[in-house]
């Protein structure tokens, strides 16, 4: 009879020493838009666990000197993933390009717009500065959750706190400070869950182009006229009277007003207006803004009165006159920002310091490095697998009722294809960030009207109808997918959401919620099921979408970024290192 050993048995298993290693950035101090950040990882580290490794630096952001006073944060949902435009990683000795990401804020808010959830959610604004939703800045009015209100404790810039202090300085540059971001690099080799042989690759080159200045900046939901106005302050009367507020009537002119406690607005640490910024206002229902005779200034913001008659009170730098209809405080009148609206031009910036690439280092021992050594020596050859993405391109115009997209993917192990129909839309760095004419998510009597605040990131619908896939000489799926309620911008079609679904599952970011299927509109594709893959070499592989609602025509130009997840491999031998993609 044998003798049992047991289950638990550590059979030929070596241990390891773990470390974290900061790499500083090898060609600069400080980086602005549209500069390379380069990083060197030495063949020294030797082996590090990408998952565990992460990209770091501080933040700060600028506006220009003859800007007006607003608050501006980086994307609600990306944070400063939005700050990177392309990642490459080349091997050591930059012999081979192991992997290249381009539109990469593109592939991030696809993947944080599905995998994502309360707990990963808070993790990202922790760490990455993205925006989320607060009690502090929640609405009473029935508007819908918004991760772009929370000026109260966002990581970019200062937050008051003494709630009666009417003497609070305009909101300039010194309120905004340097954050640290630490951001996990949504690349093949860097999520993948196996140690990466730095040692036997030469080493690797890591370089980062930074994003335009127009792309990264957004303003608060909050304060916003094209993006849920119920959500904005409203005005309750020119006195603060609970029992007669006072109107502000045609013709008459006022220095001051009273803001209701609608909105969580009972305080000034919760109001989204700042000093030096000016407003208008505008009916809700109608969005209709009445004309002022001057520009409505902020001079100070206080509380005033006592208990439940206690008021947020907005002082004007003068008086204004109100040329439009009557002000009331049951008309339903909003607030918001003209800070950025009234300029003719407007380029505020940012600044990355201190860019470190954080490694957790794995020290695979002497004993288990020689043996690699020695196998290299024989002949032998490590294979080393990682899911990465590539994006192919294809332009559309808004006036193609029916586009045939040629996807010249040459893939032999892909997983799935997602296909993101960006807006290809040419806007102002002022229009980007306060919304002004970018492509409308919906119209309800909720949100007023939600204009995008990702424009070039995120997915539209654009009254698409219906599309299919092409390839294997055959439709895929045979029948047409109809996407008719989620082109309506009013409802949602199943098929090609649970399509979505399974092509994020081979993607290797699970849907943990749909609920951005109209923010962030993708067509999905699984190329195969239980994490299987599939031969793309010698396929013509083609996208159909079609655009048939004859009452709504498509209104966008798009750039359809159509990201192929595949298996990648990279073969090292002694004298070479060989991709196989």
């Amino acid at each position: 009879m044998s003798e049992s050993t047991g289950f638990f048995v550590a059979d030929n298993k070596i241990p390891l020493k773990e470390s974290y290693v900061a790499i500083p950035s090898q060609n600069g101090l400080s980086y602005s838009a549209q500069k390379l950040i380069e990083f060197y990882i030495p063949p020294n580290i030797d082996a590090f666990k990408p998952k565990n490794s992460y990209l770091q630096f501080d933040l700060e952001i600028s506006q220009d000197s003859n800007a007006s006073t607003t608050r501006l944060q980086l994307d609600e949902l990306i944070g400063g993933q939005v700050l990177l435009d392309t990642i490459r990683i080349h091997s050591g000795d930059k012999s081979e390009l192991l992997e290249e990401i381009r539109h990469y804020p593109v592939h991030v808010a696809t993947k944080y717009s599905y995998h994502s959830n309360p707990t990963l959610r808070d993790l990202r604004a922790l760490n990455e500065g993205a925006g989320i939703w607060t009690p502090d800045a929640r609405g009473t009015r029935g508007s819908s959750k918004s991760m772009l209100a929370n000026h109260k404790f966002s990581p970019y810039y200062e937050a008051l706190t003494d709630s009666d202090d009417p003497t609070n300085a305009s909101f300039t540059n010194s309120k905004y400070h340097k954050c640290k971001l630490k951001l996990p690099l949504h690349t093949g080799l860097f999520q993948n869950d196996k140690v990466v042989p730095v040692g036997l690759m030469n080493g690797l080159f890591v370089t980062i182009l930074t994003s335009e200045n127009k792309r990264v900046f957004r303003q608060l939901d909050s304060v916003s006229y094209s993006r849920r106005l119920p959500l904005n302050p409203l005005f309750h009367s020119l006195d603060g009277s609970t029992g007669s507020p006072a109107t502000w009537q045609n013709g008459s002119d006022s220095n001051k007003i009273f803001i209701k406690h609608d909105n969580n607005n009972y305080k000034v640490e919760n109001f989204p207006l700042v000093v030096g910024e000016e407003v208008g206002i505008a009916k809700l229902t109608s969005r209709t803004e009445n004309t002022l005779s001057a520009a409505a200034i902020i001079k100070t913001i206080e509380t005033s009165g006592t208990g439940a008659n206690k008021y947020v009170k907005v002082t004007f730098n003068a008086s204004v006159t109100n040329n439009g209809v009557d002000i009331t405080s049951t008309g339903n009148f909003s607030l918001f920002s003209k800070s950025v609206l009234r300029t003719t031009s407007y380029s505020p910036s940012y600044e990355i310091s201190n860019a470190e690439l954080v490694l957790n280092k794995i020290d695979m021992g002497d004993q288990a490095r020689a043996e690699a050594q020695r196998d290299m020596r024989e002949g032998k050859m490590m294979v080393y697998d990682f899911l990465s993405t590539q994006v192919y391109n294809h332009s559309q115009l808004s006036g193609d009722r029916v586009a045939n997209i040629g996807i010249p993917a040459n893939h032999q192990r892909a997983k799935s294809i997602i296909c993101v129909p960006t807006d290809a839309s040419v806007y102002s760095t002022k229009d980007s960030i306060t919304g002004e004419g970018t492509y409308e998510i919906h119209s309800n009597s909720h949100d007023s009207k939600l204009l995008s605040s990702q424009s070039g990131i995120a997915g539209i619908s654009d009254r698409l109808t219906e599309y299919f896939f092409f390839y294997d000489g055959r439709n895929q799926p045979s029948l047409n997918v109809k996407t008719e309620r989620i082109g309506a911008k009013d409802s949602i079609d199943a098929i090609p959401v649970l399509e979505l679904d399974k092509a994020l599952a081979q993607a290797d970011m699970p849907a943990l919620q749909m609920s951005r299927f109209q923010e962030n509109f993708c067509i999905g594709r699984s190329m195969s099921l239980n994490k299987g893959v599939y031969d793309m070499r010698g396929k013509d592989f083609r996208l159909n979408v079609l655009y048939q609602d004859t009452t709504n025509a498509p209104t966008k130009d798009k750039l359809w970024c159509n990201f192929v997840y595949h298996i990648r491999r990279i073969n090292i031998r002694a004298d070479s290192i060989q991709v196989e993609v």
